[in-house]
Parts: structure tokens; C-alpha cells; sequence
């Protein structure tokens, strides 16, 4: 089973991309993808019982090279020059506690090769690429699954605006019980995607919280003009992501160089009720 055989994720786009990944709808990051970035991460909390769908959109590429002229004659033809790749690739780990690390590749999708492009195009952007996927082994169900769908525009309803209100003041507050209990579904959902993992673990996760809400910290403030609300997962998921390119919730450690909370917000009808699962 994938408890004991995890899958993951790379990420990867060369300098001057920009583009955004999704597994079944959801992001992989919350927000564009600047190149050069390279990023590997569990992706079983991602991944769905059944046909997976992992989609790339490409929303800027790197000015296209320029085609050589063709070779002199009885001289050598000038090597052909790459297209610097975006893509991404899913892999199971197959004895996690062996090394080395034994990985079989799942999928694997390049930008724009898989499009048919050449490094010589400057073709219309956006670009989209989508692609169906099985598992070799299944996954734990996701807690949205079987979330009722919901229709909502970009400013949401007033039910996901005051979900949102809700954590913003607890952060604000430096509320650490009430902020842990509106994200206890995100804890126990991530925890349930990899049983066994103690890096996964309710209580490491806990304590990641409890740990970060020591430290003095200063909260940007929520400004719901500049809150996007975004139906995925066929509305049983509410993306929501700041307007203004930065994240709905942000809060910055003021003693602690490098030491923030930044994060887009995953929400689904958990109970009746708009919860934060991701």
C-alpha cells in the first residue's frame, strides 16, 4: 500500500517561466511558479482513489532562441540547443528505509516538449497540458471527496469570507488555541495521507504551530478586496489567494531574520461548515 510506499513530486522550472502545477484540480504551489525553482514533496495528499489529473500551465516563457543557419558545405552542423524544460514528475518510493532509494516513475510531463514545440516558437500564451494518470498502489481517500460541491464567485460566500476572517484574527490575536483548531482538519487530513510518517504526525505538526506563535510577530492585514475565491475540485474545494500576489495570511517573525508564516489558504464543507484542510 502507499503508507508504506509514499509517492512524490518534482517540480521543476528553468529561468524565465513562469507557470503553475495542479494534482486533481488542487495546487501544487498556491500561487505562479517563478524559474528557476526546483522543488520534491510528498504527493500523497494530493493524489485521489481512481485516475489522477496532473495539469501544467505555462504563463511565461524565456524569449526563443534564435534558429542557426544551416551548416556550410562539408562543415559540421552547429549541435541543436535544448529548450530549457518546465515540468514535473510523480514517482513512488519503493523501500523508503532502504538504501539507496529505489523510485518508479508514475508520470512524467515536459514543457514544451510535450506540446510539440520546437526552442525556435514563440507560441500564444497560456499554455496547457493535461494528463490521466494511474497508481500502482491506492491512496488514502482526501478529506474533500466526498465534500458536497458548491458554486461561488471570486469574492466567495459569506460563509468562506468569514472562515477566512476567522483564522486571520487568531493569528492576529496570536490566538494559539483557536488558530490550532481551525486548522486541526489540515493537521489530521495530512497526517491520515501518510500514515506512519512521524514528520507527519498531529503532534509534530502541533508543534510546529506552537513553536512559530512563540516568537513576536507582526501580521499583515486582511484586506478582502484583495481576496480571491476560486471553485476547484468541481467546488468541493475553495481555493483562496490574495489578489495583490501574496498570501492571504502572512505573518513575519520580527526577532527571527528569515522566520515567517506565509500561506494561501484549501478549504471544504467538512460537517457543514467551511473548514481549512490544506
Amino acid at each position: 500500500m502507499s503508507a508504506n510506499h509514499p509517492y512524490y513530486y518534482t517540480l521543476h522550472f528553468e529561468e524565465g517561466f513562469l507557470g503553475r502545477a495542479w494534482l486533481n484540480d488542487l495546487p501544487i504551489h498556491k500561487g505562479p511558479t517563478h524559474g528557476p525553482e526546483s522543488v520534491t514533496s510528498g504527493a500523497n495528499h494530493l493524489l485521489v482513489p481512481g485516475k489522477n489529473r496532473l495539469a501544467l500551465e505555462i504563463l511565461k516563457l524565456p524569449p526563443a532562441r534564435v534558429k542557426p543557419p544551416p551548416p556550410e558545405p562539408g562543415k559540421a552542423a552547429s549541435p541543436e540547443i535544448d529548450m530549457s524544460p518546465a515540468g514535473m514528475k510523480v514517482y513512488q518510493v519503493l523501500e523508503p528505509n532502504v538504501e539507496p532509494i529505489t523510485a518508479s516513475l508514475v508520470v512524467d510531463v515536459e514543457i514544451p516538449a510535450a506540446l510539440g514545440l520546437t526552442p525556435y516558437e514563440s507560441p500564444e500564451l497560456p499554455l496547457y497540458h493535461e494528463v490521466e494518470f494511474d497508481l500502482p498502489t491506492p491512496v488514502v481517500e482526501p478529506i474533500y471527496w466526498r465534500s458536497p460541491p458548491a458554486d461561488f464567485g471570486c469574492a466567495g460566500t459569506p460563509a468562506l469570507v468569514a472562515a477566512v476572517t476567522e483564522i486571520h484574527d487568531a493569528l492576529n490575536r496570536h490566538d494559539l488555541k483557536r488558530f490550532l483548531e481551525l486548522i486541526a482538519l489540515r493537521h489530521e487530513a495530512h497526517a491520515a495521507a501518510y500514515p506512519g510518517e512521524p514528520a507527519a504526525s498531529v503532534e509534530r505538526q502541533r508543534g510546529a504551530v506552537e513553536r512559530f506563535f512563540g516568537v513576536k510577530m507582526a501580521v499583515k492585514p486582511l484586506d478582502l478586496t484583495k481576496v480571491h475565491f476560486e471553485p476547484r475540485a468541481g467546488g468541493r474545494v475553495a481555493l483562496v489567494t490574495g489578489w495583490d500576489d501574496r498570501p492571504v495570511l502572512e505573518a513575519i517573525a520580527e526577532d527571527h531574520p528569515g522566520l515567517a508564516l506565509r500561506a494561501n489558504l484549501l478549504l471544504t464543507q467538512h460537517d457543514g461548515n467551511w473548514r481549512i484542510f490544506g
